[in-house]
């Protein structure tokens, strides 16, 4: 829908050019009427003979449409039982028979019961101007396809002959008690004036009412019968301005009247009467492009297709199944279904038997080529009546074998790959059970020497006490720090090696309360230490909670150790949101910090902060704590700057978002 103009707001695009048609003719009517009431020589009265001539003329030709409308509409649409039709139809019979009582009684023709007048003819000349308004009025506001009963129609058509019948013989018999609608010499009474344009107010109301319509399709010429509304609008307007019955008024108001009546007609019976062999014409046009398009979906299709009855004779084969089968059109025909099919495949059966009771059946069979050659085909196939009545199938074919060759090779691959797997993950665990007894050997075979170079500098130091001066006793105490630092080394990475096998139990756990038992601790070991704690609650977290423990230990150990000798030291323990909406967990302390160089090996094994404050540390435990973040899905990194604080953050394995947080 679009506007082109004045008369295209808010109008359906089926109606622009009709709608523009329809300004044309009232615009030149209105102009008609305007010349009349402007231009002096169009204001002569004609001779009365002539006059009486032009209005049996308009008068005649009114009832004729009149009863046109009647006629072929009551007989064409009674059978549909629509409101509308049989409103319209019994309105115009009876506007055929006021209409043909006006002309008879008009004033110069001869006397028809009672004398021929003025006052008499107009009285039945504005009952059928009454009755059309209403017709119209309803049917412009009232739903078209509204139904009645057979006998409400013959009711209504009933009463309107008995009132147009009625009131004609009254108006003839006693025209004296008819108000009067014209004084001769006076012109039209203020009844007359005032009954006009109320019929005018009504007209106008019922070409909104079809205007409103044309906001959408409608199933009648709405438009037609908008023009013929406005164009009765006019006609009555001319019905006003008259002095005399000669004058050119008189005249075009009959003419507009006609016109208004041709409207109707050509709306209600003409385009109606169309409608149905426009409606085949349609129908046939797009059964030809139907017929079309399935004979180009017959011959270019890619899957065979045949047609055949439901005993497996072939009506037609497209190209593409002589081409599967290696036969022709004809041969295909003769042959017939047992030419195609395996009869000994069990699964024929089924499908016939499911297609039979529900019509369509789809399925996989063994089909072969006309050269004996056997192979899988998936077919479709439904049942329907075609135009000769009889019971047809449609049947499309497809060559499925290369689809089953590559089922059976990746099933046959997907066997071996979960044998490879199974032997795979066999070598794995012999590995590492390898790989643990030579750690446990090693351990075993390291810790032997350690502990005879712990006992022997001992026994040294006990025996030479009173004779090894200060310097020797250092170097005695550095030989047995050292051997104990080893060991310590060495229950690092056993228990490294064990945090990389070790099933993960995943649970929902607060790690704000796995910090706050874990600062506790700590504080419990040195409790002269002042320093300001924050941690963040709650902080949800899914994982192992006995390794999860060992990641916030670990952590926090380093804090305490990095704020040892740092008045005024905090630790914060808390989670932020980043720039992606993921979570990200934090451990920050404004200890005495590292450069960039030692932050990006901070994480390896045996990698110990070597600062102005070295950190007390076997040098693997952040390294095992990045290797339980990674087994839960997470990662670690740091931020820090030498002599300022230090951030450790965790979030998932990704590239780490920008985030803010408070330090």
């Amino acid at each position: 829908m679009r506007s082109t103009g004045l008369f295209n707001v808010m109008v359906h695009a089926d109606y622009h050019r009709s709608l523009k048609d329809s300004a044309r003719v009232l615009l030149l009517s209105f102009a008609a009427l305007l010349a009349v009431a402007f231009v002096p020589w169009l204001r002569f009265e004609v001779p009365v003979s002539v006059n009486v001539t032009l209005h049996t003329t308009f008068e005649t030709v009114s009832v004729i449409v009149s009863a046109l409308v009647f006629s072929v509409g009551w007989h064409t649409f009674s059978k549909q039982n629509t409101s509308n039709v049989a409103l319209v139809c019994s309105a115009f019979l009876g506007v055929a028979i006021l209409d043909f009582a006006h002309l008879l009684s008009y004033d110069g023709m001869p006397d028809f019961i009672t004398p021929s007048g003025n006052g008499k003819s107009i009285s039945m000349f504005m009952a059928a101007r009454v009755l059309v308004v209403i017709a119209i009025l309803a049917i412009a506001y009232l739903p078209w396809y509204q139904r009645v009963e057979r006998r409400v129609q013959n009711a209504l058509l009933i009463f309107i002959i008995v009132f147009a019948v009625g009131f004609s013989a009254y108006a003839m018999v006693e025209p004296d008690l008819i108000p009067l609608f014209y004084v001769p010499g006076r012109g039209l009474t203020p009844f007359k004036i005032g009954l006009e344009y109320a019929l005018i107010a009504l007209n106008l109301i019922a070409a909104l009412g079809f205007y409103l319509r044309m906001r959408k399709p409608q199933p009648y010429p709405v438009v037609q019968l908008f023009t013929a509304v406005c164009l009765m609008a006019l006609s009555e307007l001319c019905f006003t301005l008259y002095s005399s019955f000669e004058d050119q008024y008189t005249n075009l108001g009959h003419l507009l009247k006609v016109v208004a009546y041709v409207y109707v007609y050509r709306a209600l019976v003409i385009s109606m009467l169309e409608a149905p062999y426009r409606q085949l014409e349609l129908a046939r046009s797009a059964l030809a492009e139907n017929e079309e398009k399935y004979r180009l979906l017959f011959e270019n299709s890619l899957d065979a297709y045949m047609l055949t009855n439901v005993n497996g004779e072939v009506y037609a084969a497209n190209p593409a199944a002589c081409a599967l089968f290696g036969m022709t059109e004809e041969q295909l025909i003769r042959g017939g279904r047992a030419a195609v099919i395996v009869e000994d495949d069990p699964r024929l059966a089924q499908l016939l038997e499911l297609r039979r009771q529900t019509g369509r059946a789809s399925g996989e069979l063994t089909m072969k080529r006309a050269d004996g050659t056997r192979f899988e085909a998936e077919i479709s196939s439904a049942v329907f009546t075609d135009g000769k009545g009889r019971s047809t199938t449609s049947t499309f074919v497809r060559d499925i074998s290369a689809r089953k060759k590559a089922e059976s090779e990746i099933l046959e691959l997907n066997s071996n790959l979960e044998q490879r797997v199974r032997d795979r993950t066999t070598q794995i665990e012999a590995v590492n059970e390898d790989l643990e007894r030579f750690a446990h050997a090693i351990a075993h075979d390291l810790r032997s020497p350690l502990v005879a170079i712990e006992g022997f500098t001992n026994l040294l130091e006990r025996s030479t006490r009173d004779t090894l001066d200060s310097r020797q006793q250092h170097y005695l105490g550095r030989i047995r720090a050292g051997a104990m630092r080893m060991s310590s080394m060495i229950d690092a990475l056993l228990d490294y090696a064990q945090y990389s096998r070790a099933n993960l139990r995943i649970e929902s756990l607060d790690l704000a309360e796995v910090a706050e038992k874990t600062l506790a601790s700590l504080q419990r070991r040195e409790p002269s230490r002042a320093l300001r704690i924050s941690v963040q609650k709650p902080l949800p977290f899914e994982g192992d909670k006995r390794l999860m423990t060992l990641v916030m230990e670990n952590l926090l150990d380093i804090c305490w150790k990095q704020t040892s000798d740092r008045s005024g030291a905090e630790i914060s323990v808390g989670s932020q949101v980043d720039a992606d909406g993921e979570t990200v967990f934090f451990v920050t302390n404004n200890g005495f910090g590292f450069d960039a160089s030692a932050a990006s090996k901070l994480f390896d094994v045996f990698q110990i902060i070597n600062a102005k404050n070295e950190l007390q540390t076997t040098g693997i435990s952040l390294a095992q704590v990045r290797l339980i973040l990674g087994r839960h899905g997470w990662c670690i990194w740091v931020e820090s700057r030498a002599g300022g604080s230090t951030t450790f953050r965790i979030t998932r394995e990704r590239p780490p978002a920008p985030v803010s947080i408070s330090e």
